[in-house]
């Protein structure tokens, strides 16, 4: 049993398989495409440690005051309102979203004067220093590894008043 196609039917059939074979040539490209942006937005939405992961802080030093452990306790001079371990507990879990290179740049400008933060871990031998910068919607940070962080919190989170 023959089917006999005009002209017009051989066309169809034709574009057709060109269509198939499109779609089964590209099939693997469309899934990497369909699970790539999952993956990405993990790895550009994923948060940067200020600090080394298994570090623990044992002094810290800020512009204004000075932290340190005593005794297994935290002692704060001067002496502040709240928990001295509290603010060495934020100073140790911050996070933040990377930086990159081209919004730094654009962000130069409004830059002002920068606050440095030492940070001594148990860990290492030197101190890690941390440059701050606040801006008005969120304050840039230089990582341990050097990356700049952009984190939104009080002042009063990361500076004691």
């Amino acid at each position: 049993m023959a089917i006999k196609l005009s002209r017009r039917g051989w066309n169809n059939v034709i574009i057709i398989a060109v269509i198939l074979f499109i779609a089964v040539v590209q099939f693997p490209e469309l899934i990497r495409q369909r699970q790539a942006p999952v993956e990405q937005a993990e790895s550009d939405t994923s948060l940067q440690s200020l600090l080394p992961e298994p570090a623990q802080i044992t002094k810290l030093y800020l512009p204004h005051h000075t932290f340190t452990l005593q005794e297994s306790h935290w002692v704060a001079e001067p002496a502040i309102n709240v928990s001295p371990k509290v603010v060495v507990d934020n100073w140790q879990s911050i996070s933040g979203t990377v930086v990159g290179d081209e919004m730094m740049a654009q962000l130069k400008s409004q830059l002002g004067t920068p606050r440095t933060v030492e940070i001594w871990l148990q860990s290492l031998e030197e101190p890690v220093r941390v440059t701050v910068y606040q801006l008005p919607q969120f304050w840039l940070l230089q990582s341990w590894q050097g990356a700049w962080l952009a984190i939104s919190v009080e002042e009063s989170y990361l500076f004691p008043l």
